[in-house]
């Protein structure tokens, strides 16, 4: 019996490894927002814009008060318990500010905000939803590895694995930090008052 114990046990690591294997360097999914086949939820309405054209999605969020805040979900996927890297480009458009302040925009993944912004800062926030409050994980700071403005285009990964995700700003890492992101997430494109911005080529694949 103590045998086949250990032989079962033996299977299971076996099946295990084999199955992290086949997962690493696969696409799960990838999204260039060519035609809207999968099904985003696209309109334009008094507080939100989101629309497809020309290879990409842009979201426009109209509102300019404090608190004002949009996403999008990426429609019929989930993501898997770990071991995966998320990458997407943005564009930043412009803002309808009268000052030079900026609103966030980038992904949230469970309780988990990546944010960035267009003068080159980044934040990551988690959103408590026991006491119904954010709690900044990575405050502002300002990184020259991104492109502030209009300047050019940013590509943005998040890498997931063993309990940390990574925040990667065209190909540097900007931090990593322990997170809970559970298996069954969405992922879901954010931007909040003010900010237009333009997102392309995301795509989900295995680490």
């Amino acid at each position: 019996m103590k045998t086949r114990i250990i032989f079962f046990g033996t299977l299971l690591c076996a099946c295990s490894i084999l199955k992290a294997s086949a997962q690493e360097g696969k696409i799960l999914v990838e999204e260039h927002f060519v035609e809207n086949d999968r099904g985003w939820n696209l309109g334009d309405d008094n507080n939100v814009a989101r629309t497809m054209k020309d290879g990409k999605l842009t979201l426009e969020c109209k509102k300019l008060e404090k608190g004002g805040g949009y996403w999008i979900k990426m429609p019929d996927f989930k993501l898997p318990a770990s071991n995966y890297s998320i990458s997407f480009t943005t564009h930043w458009v412009k803002n309808m500010k009268t000052d030079d302040s900026y609103s966030p925009y980038g992904m949230i993944l469970g309780e988990y905000y990546f944010l960035v912004y267009g003068d080159g800062e980044r934040r990551l926030l988690r959103y408590n939803t026991v006491d119904k409050k954010y709690e900044t994980i990575v405050d502002w700071g300002a990184q020259s590895v991104i492109n502030k403005r209009g300047s050019g285009d940013n590509k943005w990964e998040i890498q997931y694995k063993d309990g940390k995700a990574a925040f990667y700003a065209n190909g540097n890492m900007l931090y990593k930090k322990e997170v809970a992101i559970p298996e069954g997430t969405t992922v879901k494109l954010y931007v909040e008052k003010s900010e237009v911005v333009e997102f392309d080529d995301l795509v989900v694949k295995g680490l």
